[in-house]
């Protein structure tokens, strides 16, 4: 019996890391990992308190089709000592033979487009503790059908290479899952229940050298009374993270010119040097747009009067922020800065 001494994956909420080998538990490899943990359209604030406080169970969810969906892993920390190591994750169609070859070229990015990280998503956990990404990976899901995810852990000890010409039969495939517990395998399910009918592709964001409290702002123009609009982006940095959950919108009576319009957005303190990407989404829950319908996010920096740029500055009411919003920010005055508008036609 062998017992691994790193950051490890399971197999499955019974993995304890033991490689009993010759007397596995016929459910040892099953493509299944707990460790993988796909959490649909919106960040988990908290991840490393949520997820280490639940290891004992498998909270992963399907992929939702054309959204991005937020991925997060976690590796309990078998070594006798504090460890940490770089995480990156693949997907691929489904296969019954995950080789190597297959998967080694699909690797996902973080919400801030990093990609093999450049050892910047990082993992660590005390022995015997529980490492969580804080910075989740992000997949816009394809059609829907079966995906396989796969985890993978560089550490010191274990640097953990993907071997895609070493292993190309069944043998070596079966020694390779066997040997490598840095590796994690799960399969997925992409489903088109609650899909957006729309969502951007990516809109940077880079906050540049000075942190700042900042409204992030979802304007609606003619979207009817019931559809629904959401935006965040996944990378940690923003207190809270940058994040409005699915909201319908609700019944507005017409402006002057006969539009009907509606706000919300939330504050977040943001750090210097932070950069991510914001996507929102629009679902029409079956309901036709009106005429000239159009989605915008805003970025408005707010101050106080203490600030040297207040008095050059706008109120909440003055940038058409709604009611609710405008009570929430009593006293400031604010900018919009930088926007995105999709138009339907």
């Amino acid at each position: 019996m062998t017992q691994y001494n790193d950051l490890f994956f399971r197999v499955n909420t019974g993995d304890t890391g033991e490689r009993n080998f010759g007397n596995e538990p016929t459910n040892t490899i099953a493509y299944q990992s707990p460790d993988i943990i796909p959490q649909g359209l919106t960040p988990t604030l908290n991840p490393a308190e949520f997820f280490a406080g639940n290891y004992s169970s498998d909270v992963g969810q399907n992929l939702t089709e054309s959204g991005d969906n937020y991925i997060y892993l976690r590796a309990k920390n078998l070594a006798g000592a504090a460890q940490s190591g770089s995480v990156s994750l693949y997907a691929v169609p489904a296969s019954l033979l995950l080789y190597p070859y297959l998967w080694a070229d699909n690797e996902l990015q973080t919400s801030d487009k990093n990609v093999d990280n450049g050892n910047k998503n990082i993992i660590k956990a005390d022995s015997g503790k529980i490492a969580v990404t804080d910075n989740p990976f992000v997949w816009r899901a394809p059609t829907p059908d079966h995906y396989c995810l796969i985890s993978r852990v560089s550490t010191t000890a274990h640097p953990n290479a993907v071997p895609t010409a070493a292993v190309g039969n069944m043998d070596q495939l079966t020694e390779f899952i066997l040997d490598n517990p840095g590796f994690g395998w799960r399969n997925v399910t992409i489903v088109d229940a609650n899909k957006p009918d729309y969502t951007t592709k990516g809109i940077n964001f880079d906050q540049g050298t000075s942190s700042a409290m900042v409204t992030f702002d979802i304007k609606c123009v003619n979207v009817p009374a019931g559809a629904s609009v959401a935006f965040s982006a996944g990378t940690p940095g923003p207190s809270p993270l940058i994040s409005l959950g699915k909201t319908t919108v609700p019944e507005t009576l017409p402006d002057q010119s006969g539009n009907r319009n509606w706000h919300t957005g939330i504050d977040c303190l943001v750090p210097a040097d932070y950069k991510t990407t914001i996507d929102y989404s629009y679902w029409s829950n079956n309901l036709a747009p009106l005429p000239g319908m159009s989605i915008t996010v805003r970025v408005l920096p707010f101050v106080s009067d203490d600030h040297r740029l207040y008095g050059r500055l706008f109120t909440p009411e003055q940038l058409g922020m709604s009611p609710e919003r405008s009570k929430a920010l009593a006293g400031k005055r604010g900018i919009v800065l930088g926007s995105h508008t999709t138009v339907f036609r």
